[in-house]
């Protein structure tokens, strides 16, 4: 009895030897790909890594996970056999990305010891280089332009910012442009009788914002039309925009101190959950401490929030008002946030912004 149980164990110990042997083992040529210097314009290039099962049962290829930049377009989705050989291609897209680039690709297997592999493939990409039609992206008619768009950014009541508008004339034909019937803010520095740019010409025209002229405060946007004679959309579509503060660097310390000076009573209101199409209104009591008038210059509210200035836009010291703010949740669901921006001439709290939150309910 005692033998034929030592053999039973001897017998159970070696299968379990075999069958822990028994596994695919993954092995790769080379686990890194180097494309080297890439031309932008070549397109998609193929990386293809290929593999070899040393194991001595079945490999699986159970999945492939590209980062981002980079994609699989094809690779060994049998089974492979112990002793054959299979693939794994990536591609990688240079376009739109140029300069050196670093990926990596995830390979899930059923190789016990190689469950997780990662490929890597590297390169430099050469920018393609740009055309005439890349600088001015932006067609209008027969001319192109770099934008159409001329953002001053952050400018002060006082000032008057310069810019320039970047264009090309593509066509075969002489174009004249002119500087009429512009905003009062904006002035173009193109002499009497129009300015003339010829076929396959760059242009660069100076173009002048003038804040006080604009007589606004805050984030602004305008358009205006520039006139031209091309037989194509004659006036273009032209935009201009900015964020207006006020300049309080004339101010001495004596003028800080007899400033004005606006208290609210609460900056935040937190409304109670409403149905979904009706309006609630909420109120923000404010009061002038300081000295001097104080002056409500602008009064804005977010999307889908109705704020109305008050009815006095000049507060004596001591004296009281209301801003009132109207939310109408008609289409909307769930948590809600809206803001109303409030400019005055108190030069410690020029822009003062009201939160007004709550939920929303179907």
């Amino acid at each position: 009895m005692k033998k034929v149980t030592i053999l039973l164990m001897l017998t159970l110990i070696s299968m379990g030897i075999i069958n822990a042997q028994k596994k695919p083992t993954i092995l790769f040529e080379s686990k890194v790909y180097d494309f080297g210097q890439i031309k932008e314009e070549d397109g998609k290039q193929t990386a293809r890594f290929n593999f070899k099962n040393i194991g001595n049962d079945t490999l699986k290829i159970l999945n492939v996970r590209p980062s981002c930049g980079c994609t699989t377009s094809d690779y060994t989705k049998t089974p492979i056999l112990p002793g054959q050989i299979g693939f794994i291609d990536v591609v990688y897209n240079p376009q739109g990305r140029p300069g050196a680039f670093n990926k990596i690709v995830t390979i899930i297997t059923n190789d016990p010891e190689n469950s997780n592999v990662i490929l890597t493939i590297k390169g430099n990409v050469i920018p393609k280089p740009k055309t005439k039609a890349d600088n001015y992206p932006q067609i209008i008619g027969n001319l192109r332009f770099r934008s159409n768009h001329i953002n001053f950014n952050d400018i002060k009541d006082t000032q008057v910012k310069t810019d320039t508008i970047y264009l090309y004339n593509p066509s075969d034909k002489k174009i004249t442009i002119f500087a009429e019937n512009l905003p009062v803010f904006i002035k173009i520095q193109i002499p009497d009788g129009g300015i003339v740019i010829n076929p396959d010409q760059e242009l660069k025209i100076a173009i002048s914002y003038d804040a006080k002229a604009r007589n606004d405060y805050g984030y602004v946007f305008d358009r205006f039309g520039l006139k031209t004679d091309d037989t194509d959309q004659p006036v273009k579509q032209m935009y201009v925009s900015a964020n207006i503060s006020q300049d309080f660097s004339w101010m001495t310390e004596k003028d800080k101190a007899n400033a004005p000076k606006i208290v609210f009573e609460k900056t935040e209101v937190v409304f109670d959950t409403i149905k979904s199409g009706q309006s609630v209104t909420i109120e923000f009591p404010f009061r002038n401490e300081g000295k001097n008038d104080l002056k409500i210059l602008k009064v804005k509210s977010s999307c889908g929030c109705t704020a109305t200035a008050p009815e006095k836009t000049i507060l004596k010291k001591g004296e009281k008002s209301v801003i009132k703010a109207t939310f109408n949740t008609s289409g909307r669901r769930g948590e809600q946030q809206k803001t109303i921006t409030v400019i005055t001439n108190d030069p410690e709290h020029s822009l003062v912004v009201l939160n007004l939150k709550g939920y929303v309910k179907e």
